[in-house]
């Protein structure tokens, strides 16, 4: 799973259907790199393109990386250190790029019906490049930048009716479903 990375995209999402930046919340910095953690993943890219945004990120991470915190919750320092703060997409590829030698696959995560998915099955066949694994918060990533992606992974949906998880429960289940998939 070292080859998997994820990236949070906070810009350009949705928001009663107009495209906003939305803000960066502490649960999503230290739940996610849990999961990446956990499972192996190469890392996880929190992309903001707000500095002052970046910079509350940073210091809230660094809480639980330095001093007290380090100390106080040995396990959420490990887990934030798979974790880096970035200010695009592109700035994410290019660090995957240069610790793997190659640009990553990037692949978007949507609830919204959409041609073209990809499956989980279909996904881990690229398991031998680096792949860029991108959630959105807020109501999801807006659709041109979704388009703009190598592909789809097909949303969850096990027919209730009902699909909109938190980011973080979504990619708890597309993880788990990775790793155990054939």
């Amino acid at each position: 799973m070292k080859n998997f990375y994820i990236g949070l995209i906070h810009s350009p999402v949705l928001r009663n259907g107009a495209a906003i930046t939305s803000s960066i919340t502490n649960l999503d910095l230290h739940d996610i790199a849990r999961v990446c953690a956990t499972y192996g993943l190469g890392g996880y890219f929190v992309i903001h393109p707000d500095e002052k945004m970046r910079a509350i990120a940073t210091q809230l991470a660094s809480h639980w990386t330095q001093g007290e915190g380090k100390e106080y919750n040995p396990d959420r320092f490990k887990a934030l250190q798979v974790l880096k703060i970035v200010s695009s997409l592109d700035e994410a590829k290019k660090e995957i790029e240069e610790r793997c030698g190659e640009k990553p696959v990037t692949v978007g995560t949507t609830a919204r019906k959409k041609e073209n998915f990809i499956t989980i099955k279909q996904l881990k066949k690229e398991k031998n490049k680096p792949v860029l694994i991108l959630f959105g918060t807020a109501g999801g990533m807006e659709d041109n930048f979704l388009n703009s992606l190598d592909f789809l992974l097909e949303p969850i949906d096990i027919k209730t009716g009902y699909n909109h998880l938190s980011v973080r429960s979504a990619v708890s289940i597309f993880i788990d479903r990775l790793s155990l998939s054939d």
